[in-house]
């Protein structure tokens, strides 16, 4: 099997029995160690090198971030076993794991490098103990785009695509938009819709930005296209239920999502309740007066 290791991460926390400790926190630091089955990174009889047929480590330390902010414990034991739980349930490619969480400047008088426990959980195959992370109602929002060839027949392609995914249950799609082309605007306009969808399986927001790569591939784009540049078809990931990731290959919420008037205007159609920065999107819109026109062609059914 393979192991991923997050090694000495610090961590800023409020964690302990003693008042001072809820109150003023204190620095944790954590190690962390995940064995993954050797064989998902075999297919075929040779190795794929492939980051979806594994578990990455910057979606493991958001996880543990998020457990550590949004939570105080008293004991380390009981944060050791939520946090290990969460991390075996996070996919089932993981087999076991190894948490450690050390307090590097306990309050006792004794001078001592740190204090801690350590937790070593392994999956029972047999078991239906653990759920995976991502549930059935996980909702996912898709911007989709196109402003070369037959820009409404590559919508249109694209989402029979969506459709066909089995880990992925379309809910409702957006009409399609004509939209004023935002960052390089000697080009044609785009044709733009949002796509709301449900996760049905155990299927991670790394998986579903490779079949959107896939899709676009499929449908023609090439990798030479220039940045904000004419393409046949873009396919985005907005948001991924409430997931954060800040990564090389995957931002979450999509970090432009707040300024594109092509993206809210059908996102508030399908999600007229969706909240951005705190705000109803109908009124953030209204707030903005976005200059980029967007106009409303046709229902995509």
């Amino acid at each position: 099997m393979f192991k991923i290791n997050i090694k000495d991460l610090k961590l800023f926390g409020y964690h302990g029995v003693k008042q001072e400790e809820k109150t003023s926190g204190q620095n944790f630091l954590f190690n962390i160690s995940v064995d993954i089955a050797k064989d998902s990174f075999e297919k075929d009889g040779s190795y794929q090198d492939n980051i979806l047929d594994t578990v990455n480590y910057s979606e493991i330390i958001t996880l543990v971030k998020e457990i550590n902010s949004k939570n105080r414990f008293n004991l380390l034991e009981t944060f050791s076993e939520v946090l290990a739980e969460k991390i075996i349930s996070y996919s089932p490619l993981i087999l076991k794991v190894k948490v450690r969480i050390e307090k590097i400047s306990p309050p006792i008088k004794e001078s001592i490098g740190s204090v801690g426990v350590e937790l070593e959980l392994e999956r029972n195959p047999n078991s239906h103990d653990y759920e995976p992370k991502i549930s059935k109602k996980s909702i996912v929002f898709l911007s989709l785009g196109s402003n070369l060839g037959d820009r409404e027949k590559n919508l249109r392609d694209a989402v029979k695509k969506l459709r066909v995914n089995q880990n992925l249950d379309v809910i409702s799609i957006s009409s399609i938009y004509e939209t004023e082309p935002m960052y390089v605007e000697n080009q044609e306009y785009f044709y733009n819709i949002v796509v709301k969808a449900a996760i049905k399986s155990a299927y991670s927001a790394f998986e579903l930005l490779g079949y959107a790569k896939k899709i676009e591939f499929d449908l023609g784009r090439k990798s030479t296209y220039a940045r904000y540049g004419p393409r046949t078809i873009d396919v985005d990931i907005l948001t991924f239920d409430e997931l954060k990731i800040d990564s090389d290959l995957l931002a979450l919420p999509h970090p432009k999502i707040f300024e594109r008037n092509f993206v809210l205007v059908p996102l508030a159609e399908v999600s007229p309740d969706f909240m951005i920065k705190d705000k109803n999107i109908l009124d953030y819109i209204a707030q903005r007066k976005f200059k980029e026109k967007v106009i409303k062609i046709k229902c995509f059914q």
